[in-house]
């Protein structure tokens, strides 16, 4: 059982008034069962957290189904522990305080230097080696080795005599066991309390098997039940002894208020349920699809369109056809197997005029990719002792030798017998498939396992320097908008100094035409600059008053005062138009030379961006060539996903059609044309968790799927019309047509 933050999990029990044919919500795992969808999400949301840890081996950040698939597998290896080891490391084990690891590391090391009995080693005895089996260890001290008594063994496992003999006469094969498997097994046999410094205690039933002593760490279960009855019979004596010493009337009055009390209690907590009840909490989507139910705002999916199913092999071992098809079409380098297309290899498997090529050729490749495995291979010149080669003229003996073998007998004597008398035409398609699928399996252990390491391998290469390519995108994206918003505040800053400067400016241009419209209207003598004196006609054309009361040397100097005021007036109009034209140099100035620090900012600025799009598309095309790379290595073809059925939606890189498989694997289809990938992929409703990952991917990899399709509906049309070309033309030189697509197939990698 999975622990929970490395603690034990109790699963919920079963409602006790469940009725059979009530309709209940069950945990596929657990076998859970719950009356409301409710408390079934919130478990099955507990179970997909990653809190979960597997009890046998140790491993956390586990959900509980992955942790169930670790416990299963950690079991089946802790079987493989040695039997004549468990009773002495169990021993070891038993109320050891110690943290697992160092636990492990002290028997490994106790044991590697020591033999238990019934163990089989090898001895030393007349300075000859040879089998023994420990049948006593005799302890001679602290300082010394033990001594062992050996019953040692013939060929064919027969006691032929004992000795006893020291540790360094004995020695193993190979070691008992890992410090993997010992700390597996060491979980799996024995718990420890919710600390980490708690003692491990071994189960009692192993400890009862190896006569192990159990210790008593709590007390008895019947004690404590005692000391719980005889506090409720206190409790019952002092509550008589209360009504004993009470009134009647008293005791009566209790009681109803205790009644009251209660009934009312029960009224408040029921109101409570139906309020809590009216209160729906919004459900978090996705969830599980069958639970799923349209809503008014949700838009309208179209209708699911209906795959082909016109195969020319039958439907139960199409999908074994495509395990075949795609394996060769990985692996065809290393199979030395040129590349061929599905829809010609189902026509070899239903041809049945003659031999078709492909399949002969498909079938010597295979079987010579196979005997590279050294095992297979000796078996199979064991068999053969004359000819030992695998030719492509002898093809049928070759194939029927290698299913004769005693490790491949799966396929009737019948099947043999027809191909060896050459009538491997008339064979039925799945048997054909089926030898096919035989020849591959016995492919994964030969040298195609080698290339399989080594795709692996260069795929991981690839895979990580498309992370540092996406990591250095994401970098430059990050950068770029920290400095449009770095820019975007410069501007506002500045905008804003300019506004309070001009401004200024403004307001002291004011102030000085003011004062220089006041200088203009009154002179040093105190009068108005358009007058003339003595009488003249000033320049509004009325004359200045006759000076009657002044003497003659006033009039004689109030002309000078005059000129020299109106000379004044002249040189600083004259200084003001100079120093506003100077002004106007400057400014003009200054904006040539903002304009072409804009321009030479612009021009930077667009080099920038040239240089960005050429570092964009570069990484744009690297990225493209690693996919491509990648596809080239891929070892296995992963489904894209499940829809809410949980049929299977499968695509591989070299065929142009999108393949459904059911649950059950007893029934396949296939979209061949874009318009049914589009209503497809605008059929499935996002709020399932299936149908949202496989909407996620059909999305992702719509454009190179629908390319696929678009590519395979043009070849087709190309190929039907080449065919009826060459029909046409031997019809009209009487000549036999010639032969085409998967007739005509020809493996250019086969060696002479």
């Amino acid at each position: 059982m999975p622990l929970f933050k490395r603690k034990p999990y109790v699963l919920r029990k079963p409602p006790k008034d469940l009725l059979r044919d009530e309709d209940v919500f069950q945990v596929r795992f657990t076998k859970e069962v719950f009356r409301d969808y409710k408390e079934y999400l919130s478990c099955m949301k507990l179970y997909r957290r990653r809190v979960w840890t597997c009890k046998v081996s140790g491993k956390s950040n586990l959900t509980y189904e992955e942790a169930l698939v670790s416990e299963r597998k950690a079991t089946e290896k802790v079987q493989q522990f040695p039997k004549e080891f468990m009773g002495p490391v169990l021993r070891m084990v038993q109320s050891s305080a110690l943290r697992i690891d160092e636990l492990v590391d002290g028997i490994y090391k106790v044991f590697k230097e020591r033999f238990v009995p019934g163990e089989e080693v090898i001895g030393v005895r007349d300075e000859l080696l040879g089998a023994c089996r420990i049948l006593k260890v005799f302890d001679q001290g602290e300082d010394e080795s033990p001594l062992y008594e050996v019953a040692w063994l013939d060929e064919d496992g027969k006691k032929t005599g004992t000795s006893q003999t020291v540790a360094e006469n004995l020695r193993r094969k190979k070691q008992p066991f890992s410090r993997v498997l010992l700390k597996a097994f060491i979980r799996e046999s024995a718990s420890s309390g919710p600390s980490r410094n708690s003692a491990r205690f071994v189960h009692d039933k192993l400890a009862r098997k190896f006569k192990i002593p159990i210790p008593v760490t709590e007390r008895p279960k019947v004690a404590a039940e005692k000391d719980s009855n005889r506090g409720s019979s206190s409790k019952k004596v002092e509550a008589r002894v209360e009504a004993a010493e009470l009134p009647n009337g008293l005791q009566g009055v209790r009681k109803r208020k205790r009644s009251e009390a209660g009934s009312v209690r029960k009224k408040s907590d029921v109101k409570r349920q139906h309020v809590e009840r009216v209160i729906p909490q919004p459900i978090r989507y996705p969830i599980e699809d069958t639970q799923v139910k349209p809503a008014a705002s949700d838009p309208p999916l179209s209708d699911r369109p209906v795959p082909a199913t016109d195969f020319l092999v039958p439907v139960e071992c199409t999908g074994n056809m495509l395990m075949v098809w795609d394996f060769c079409c990985l692996f065809g380098k290393a199979l030395l197997l040129s590349p061929f297309s599905l829809e010609d290899f189902e026509k070899s498997l239903d041809y049945r005029e003659g031999e078709a090529p492909l399949l002969l050729e498909m079938v010597h490749a295979l079987l010579r990719a196979a005997l590279t495995d050294p095992a297979l291979r000796d078996e199979f010149l064991h068999k053969r002792k004359k000819r030992i080669e695998v030719t492509m003229a002898n093809w049928k003996d070759d194939l029927c030798d290698f299913l004769e073998l005693p490790s491949q007998q799966d396929e009737p004597s019948s099947v043999i017998s027809m191909i060896r008398q050459g009538y491997f035409k008339q064979v039925k398609v799945s048997e054909k498939v089926n030898i096919l699928q035989t020849l591959v399996n016995n492919c994964l252990n030969s040298s195609i396992r080698t290339q399989i390491d080594e795709n692996i391998a260069e795929y991981q290469v690839l895979i990580n320097q498309k992370r540092e390519i996406e990591a250095e995108e994401v970098r430059r994206r990050k950068e770029e908008k920290e400095l449009v918003k770095q820019q975007r505040t410069e501007q506002a800053n500045g905008i804003g100094v300019g506004d309070g400067e001009r401004g200024e400016s403004l307001e002291n241009g004011e102030i000085e035409d003011d004062e220089d419209e006041d200088a203009e209207e009154v002179t040093k003598d105190n009068h108005p600059t358009g007058w003339k004196v003595k009488g003249k006609r000033n320049s509004f054309g009325n004359h200045s008053p006759v000076n009657n009361g002044f003497s003659g040397k006033t009039e004689a100097k109030q002309p000078v005062s005059v000129s020299r005021s109106r000379q004044d007036q002249l040189k600083r109009k004259v200084e003001k138009k100079l120093a506003e034209e100077k002004e106007k140099e400057r400014q003009r100035i200054e904006e040539q030379v903002k304009l072409q620090e804009k321009r030479k900012e612009q021009a930077e600025a667009l080099a920038e961006r040239k240089l960005q799009e050429q570092k964009v598309s570069e990484r744009q095309k690297k990225l493209e060539q690693l996919e491509r790379e990648m596809d080239k290595l891929y070892v296995l073809t992963m489904p894209l996903g499940k829809d809410r059925f949980h049929n299977r939606f499968w695509f591989f890189n070299r065929e142009g059609r999108l393949f459904v498989e059911s649950e059950d694997s007893s029934r396949w289809g296939y979209y061949a044309a874009k318009e049914e990938l589009d209503a497809l992929i605008n059929s499935l409703n996002i709020k399932g968790i299936r149908e949202k990952a496989l909407h996620r991917q059909l999305e992702k990899y719509q454009v190179k799927i629908s390319c696929a399709l678009q590519k395979r509906s043009k070849e087709l049309a190309q190929r039907y019309a080449v065919e009826e070309a060459s029909v046409r033309r031997s019809e009209r030189v009487r000549t036999a047509p010639r032969l085409t697509g998967f007739l005509a197939y020809v493996n250019k990698l086969r060696p002479s």
